[in-house]
């Protein structure tokens, strides 16, 4: 590949990553959310028991462990989410999904989709084109992998 497609290819996903986040987050205002807070919630829902480790969120989410601590902050002020002492150590944590946070999640949840499928899924023609798209994402995040953990 030449450096110049390599450029373009680069500068696209940057431009459509932030556009497509920042998009997504606009349209979560309407649920009283921010992307940030969706992808919590979404966690927490789609995990065992409702609920994680503090670190496991952290790392799933990419989020220092203060950014973190302050979006949780936020969560429970909100009564989404509630932190519980893990009782196997002293020192963790987890983040648990309230009643209240997974009927917020729910409301949002069917809006959201239909913005994935107008702002992303439109645009993904085919399973061909998916693959494609999988494969690629999938070495970038080895190689992002790769380079955290020399």
């Amino acid at each position: 590949m030449s450096q110049s497609a390599q450029q373009t290819a680069w500068r696209l996903f940057i431009e459509n990553a932030v556009r497509l986040q920042t998009e997504l987050d606009r349209r979560l205002k309407a649920a009283d959310m921010c992307l940030s807070d969706y992808q919590v919630l979404l966690l927490l829902h789609e995990s065992p028991d409702r609920s994680l480790r503090m670190n496991e969120l952290g790392r799933r989410m990419v989020f220092s462990a203060s950014r973190l601590t302050y979006q949780i902050d936020t969560l429970c002020r909100r009564g989404w989410v509630r932190r519980e002492n893990a009782t196997e150590d002293r020192r963790g944590s987890y983040a648990v999904l309230t009643d209240e946070g997974n009927t917020a999640f729910e409301a949002a949840a069917a809006g959201h989709s239909a913005d994935i499928d107008e702002l992303f899924y439109s645009a993904v023609a085919d399973d061909d084109d998916a693959t494609v798209l999988a494969n690629i994402m999938r070495r970038l995040a080895d190689n992002l992998n790769n380079s955290e953990n020399p």
